[in-house]
């Protein structure tokens, strides 16, 4: 199946995580249109859930060697961001602790020595969706990642220089494929 386009948004203002969008070093959101679902509801929980998991394999060996490079300089392996999470009896989606829920939203994150990140995948309506995927009355959904990163000084501005594309690359692949992967995987039931 092919990937669906993904788009750069605006930030959305009707994140929790707008508040922090000023002081942030690094901030991104895309965005991608969803399947109409019958319901009319997309559960935050289960898209994010999709959304980090079935990683392709070159994502796996970029985790991989990050996590031996970085973990020279004492920065958390992915494995003990979830295991620490988990022993303090803090949900996790992959590896990322949840910061906070709503109807809508759920934010991800985690704070190390060398920077702070959220990551907020929101579901929201757009006008600007595909004629495929809008209901009756014109309107459909869309889902909406956001990452906000702030840094604790000169080691936390050069590791997001250096990971930032790869940032983007896995983001936007992994936004691109929610849509078939609803239909495929059946997450909810579409129109």
């Amino acid at each position: 199946m092919p990937l669906a386009p993904v788009r750069a948004a605006p930030f959305p203002t009707e994140s929790r995580l707008r508040s922090s969008y000023k002081s942030a070093y690094f901030i991104d959101t895309f965005a991608v249109s969803l399947p109409e679902h019958k319901s009319g509801e997309y559960n935050p929980d289960a898209l994010a859930q999709a959304f980090f998991g079935e990683s392709p394999a070159w994502f796996s060996l970029l985790m991989w060697t990050r996590d031996r490079v970085m973990s020279i300089f004492g920065v958390k392996r992915s494995t003990e961001i979830q295991a620490a999470a988990e022993n303090k009896g803090i949900d996790t989606i992959a590896i990322f602790p949840v910061i906070s829920r709503t109807e809508n939203e759920i934010i991800l994150g985690e704070t190390d020595s060398h920077l702070n990140f959220q990551v907020s995948i929101l579901i929201r309506e757009n006008q600007h969706i595909p004629a495929s995927y809008r209901d009756d009355n014109g309107k459909g959904k869309e889902m909406v990642a956001t990452t906000v990163v702030h840094c604790h000084g000169l080691f936390g501005k050069a590791y997001i220089i250096i990971i930032k594309a790869f940032h983007v690359m896995i983001v936007k692949y992994s936004l691109a494929r929610m849509p078939n992967r609803i239909i495929r995987d059946k997450l909810f039931e579409v129109i």
